[in-house]
């Protein structure tokens, strides 16, 4: 693989006398697997080989590389690249050598990463937290994050870096934590802290920390439901945000086709992160939305357009992998999306670029408003909008009932103070 990559044989020849030359060829191997490019190849190579060359030079064995011996090199021996931000090493070499690393564990050289175990009994307790979300509450991972974000936040606030005694948790600390918390929110934000708390109370009363009944101090914050409109997008909007996405390169083929399942089935962000090969039924046109938020399976049809777009991708621009899930980076490495994030931020920056006003809640929601506000315009029940948003409530979907302004109009009652 080295061959195929330098011709020149002075440089050849400084690989073979690398310390470490035996991992080099893998290196190069697994690079181009996950399907990165020659000149990209050529450049990791160059940085563990000059690295390699350090390691001589300070006397070091291959056996005690390690992140920390890594980054002293970076400070050391490697010079600002100007094409990095000011204060950051060579982004090749900081990039090839945590690459290096993983191929030295992959083959034993040097010892997997050690897990610290937890040091402080607080650590402990959010550790068990966690795991009681997972195992017995049965809540998904964003879920988990948040809910233990705000039980160390509230062990802080309580504790600080004393012992953990929830015997000492009062009525009054639980509430004055949850409003302070709900004070720095807007909207539906505002209710997270409160059914995060609850989780964190109950679990308690469940170990036997505290009594029955201290839930009971979380505050309710208040949240009008229904007191505005969600904001949704109009369908000359929708096609000029598709035609962001014509051209044929992989990353539009991408995003087009996030983007038609946003704005013409309404799937949630994480749904469509989610989505595997297996999901997709090409013959029957369906696809399976197997991991809703309420853990619910639902079926939704394949129309034409979307069926095509996504047939598109996959066969001409989703990169050759191994993974299940539909969508991909379209740069190496070919990993799944990371999360929700990726999806709601690509769609932000697609509605701002074509002028949609800015707004705190605009992502991948807006485009789900969108098909909501499109099948109640056009007639559809709350019933039938709850079925394709996967709403488990009618309650959720209600507040879609004031965008039916002719209905509205039949029950309104005369204002009182006249015309005006």
């Amino acid at each position: 693989m080295i061959k195929t990559l330098f011709s020149r044989a002075k440089v050849l020849a400084r690989y073979e006398q690398s310390p470490l030359q035996p991992h080099l060829g893998d290196l190069a191997a697994g690079l181009h697997e996950q399907g990165y490019s020659d000149n990209v190849v050529r450049a990791y190579l160059c940085a563990a080989e000059k690295f390699g060359r350090w390691l001589s030079i300070a006397n070091v064995t291959t056996a005690d590389v390690n992140e920390e011996l890594i980054a002293r090199y970076l400070d050391e021996a490697v010079r600002p690249h100007p094409s990095c931000a000011a204060g950051r090493s060579d982004c090749h070499a900081r990039t090839g050598l945590a690459h290096l690393v993983r191929v030295l564990r992959e083959r034993q050289v040097i010892p997997p990463v050690t897990v610290t175990p937890p040091r402080t009994p607080a650590e402990r307790w959010l550790i068990a937290f966690e795991q009681h979300l997972l195992q017995v509450a049965g809540a998904a991972l964003n879920t988990r994050k948040k809910y233990v974000a705000l039980a160390r936040r509230l062990v802080v606030n309580h504790f600080g870096d004393g012992p953990v005694d929830w015997g000492s948790l009062q009525a009054d600390h639980v509430a004055a934590f949850v409003i302070r918390e709900a004070e720095t929110k807007r909207g539906f934000g505002r209710k997270a802290a409160p059914v995060a708390i609850r989780a964190v109370l109950r679990f308690l009363v469940y170990s036997g920390d505290i009594r029955a009944g201290l839930e009971a101090a979380v505050p309710a914050m208040r949240n009008w439901k229904h007191a505005a409109l969600p904001r949704h997008v109009s369908t000359d909007d929708v096609e000029r945000v598709l035609n962001l996405f014509r051209d044929a390169s992989p990353r539009s083929c991408r995003n087009r086709a996030i983007l038609l399942l946003l704005a013409r089935l309404g799937l949630r962000a994480n749904e469509i992160v989610q989505l595997r090969m297996e999901d997709i039924d090409w013959r029957g046109g369906r696809l399976f939305v197997r991991r809703a938020k309420n853990r619910t399976e639902r079926v939704l049809p394949l129309s034409q357009e979307v069926g095509d777009v996504l047939a598109e991708y996959v066969m001409k621009a989703r990169p050759r992998t191994g993974s299940p899930e539909i969508f991909l980076n379209y740069r190496p490495p070919y990993h799944p999306l990371a999360g929700p994030s990726a999806v709601s931020t690509m769609a932000k920056r697609a509605l701002l670029s074509i002028g949609f006003a800015p707004g705190p809640r605009i992502g991948a929601h807006t485009f789900r408003h969108t098909v909501a506000s499109a099948m109640v315009s056009k007639g559809a029940t709350f019933k039938e909008v709850a079925d394709v948003l996967g709403h488990q409530s009618l309650q959720t979907t209600g507040i879609y009932a004031k965008l039916d302004l002719q209905a509205l109009a039949a029950v309104a009652l005369p204002w009182i103070g006249g015309g005006r």
